[in-house]
């Protein structure tokens, strides 16, 4: 069992498995569309905390503004919460199983680009002699 200790206290970091990703949501901790360039790190951290402490989010606050006036860094949370979702079973399989695509990652064909330069060129006829 994975441990993380917040302003001098250690918590268990429970399974992170299915339920766990549901709790985390209705904490407002989106684990499965998180990206590089939105993480929105401090509710997900604050979110995550909650779920760990058992608590509530105002509590979580409260602790990990507690751990950093006393000289901890929130650093270290990050990496034992990052290490307990790789040992996960959850998270885990993603290391070792093949992964197959969702719906959403099939993109359609892209189509050749149509190379002709005269595309929007009106054709022109000579007009038939109307007689």
């Amino acid at each position: 069992m994975n441990k993380v200790t917040i302003n001098g206290k250690e918590y268990e970091i429970p399974e992170v498995d299915f339920d766990a990703i549901c709790e985390l949501e209705e904490k407002g901790v989106d684990l499965l569309s998180a990206d590089a360039k939105h993480p929105k790190l401090a509710i997900t951290l604050r979110g995550i905390v909650a779920w760990i402490m058992n608590a509530p989010e105002k509590t979580a606050s409260a602790e990990i503004m507690g751990h950093i006036q006393n000289g901890g860094n929130i650093i270290d949370i990050l990496n034992a919460i990052t290490e307990a979702m790789q040992d996960s079973g959850f998270f885990g399989q993603k290391k070792t199983a093949s992964v197959s695509q969702m719906p959403q990652d099939h993109q359609k064909p892209k189509k050749p680009k149509n190379n002709n330069k005269n595309r929007n060129v009106a054709k022109t006829t000579n007009p038939s002699p109307t007689s």
